[in-house]
């Protein structure tokens, strides 16, 4: 192809022969026909392109590459292709990379294939049976999302061509992917909320199993029928433990204590202490020089001493 762009083609079919060497064209035709040689030496690779250095032209390059190398008539490589195409299938790729993909082995078996027809018409009718079998094969490696298309296809009489079948499901799989992107957020919201509930499920589930599972190890007492107590423990047969208060007792305790602590402050119960001290340092010389009832009344009203505190 690239030689073919240059317009040297000529030196490597040999129809650009050699002049004499006195003839002025000739240094033309030597630098051009090196300058295809290079060209040719430099497409292969290192190992390969050393065995075309020593030839004269570029025509004998080609003959000798074309003799060794050509696929032509390589019965092997026909088969791997074949082989190759019978098996692909579209799978994940895009309808675009699948037609890609096959065109790409029927070129080369197209390029193997050097069989030439003596009546053009047969060539031709061969060429529409091979497109018509391609076509198939196109169809038939597609996924099953795109059944639909593929029946509208197959109904048209005559068959269309192989890019025109192309072209109507490569449009049938974009105008999929629109309606797909326009149906994605409801699906998400419905698999949202289906998934939510089905938390909550799991979650009900785990504590029903939690109670049933704390039920059956709660200890229960065959001798009163009663569940929170052992039989080693049971009140009924053994009696009530020595310490043992009741949950109105220890109710009324803590409001006791509660309220002793938090009736008078320190400083308050320090100044209640000091007049008690005083009172009774004033005790014994009113009790000894009263001699009236009434002083004694007036004492036991103003200092509200019990019965226990008086000594006789």
């Amino acid at each position: 192809m690239f030689i073919c762009g240059k317009s040297k083609d000529d030196y490597i079919t040999g129809a650009a022969t050699a002049p004499k060497e006195d003839d002025s064209t000739f240094k033309a035709w030597k630098a051009n026909n090196n300058m295809v040689m290079s060209w040719l030496v430099n497409s292969m690779t290192p190992e390969i392109g050393e065995n075309f250095l020593l030839y004269a032209t570029a025509a004998e390059i080609w003959e000798a590459a074309k003799v060794t190398f050509s696929s032509s008539e390589n019965t092997s490589e026909v088969f791997e292709t074949e082989s190759l195409l019978y098996e692909l299938r579209q799978g994940d790729l895009s309808v675009t990379q699948y037609f890609s993909s096959l065109t790409r082995h029927w070129q080369k078996i197209d390029l193997i294939d050097t069989q030439k027809w003596t009546c053009p018409e047969d060539g031709k009718l061969y060429r529409q049976i091979v497109e018509t079998k391609r076509v198939f094969k196109f169809l038939s490696g597609l996924n099953k999302e795109l059944d639909e298309a593929r029946g509208r296809v197959i109904s048209i009489k005559p068959l269309p061509s192989l890019r025109e079948v192309f072209s109507v499901i490569r449009h049938e799989e974009s105008r999929r992917k629109i309606m797909m992107c326009d149906s994605t957020t409801p699906v998400s919201d419905a698999s949202a909320l289906a998934a939510s509930v089905e938390t909550q499920n799991q979650i009900h589930a785990t504590k029903v199993s939690n109670d049933r599972r704390n039920h059956k190890t709660r200890p229960y007492c065959e001798h009163c029928r009663r569940p929170g107590h052992t039989r080693e423990t049971c009140w009924k047969i053994h009696g009530k433990p020595h310490n043992w208060k009741s949950s109105r007792s220890i109710e009324q305790e803590s409001r006791g204590n509660a309220a002793s602590t938090t009736l008078f402050s320190k400083d308050q119960l320090e100044l209640l202490q000091s007049l008690i001290n005083q009172s009774h340092q004033i005790q014994a010389p009113l009790a000894s020089s009263s001699s009236t009832t009434g002083g004694a009344n007036v004492a036991q009203r103003g200092l509200g001493l019990g019965e226990d505190d008086w000594q006789c």
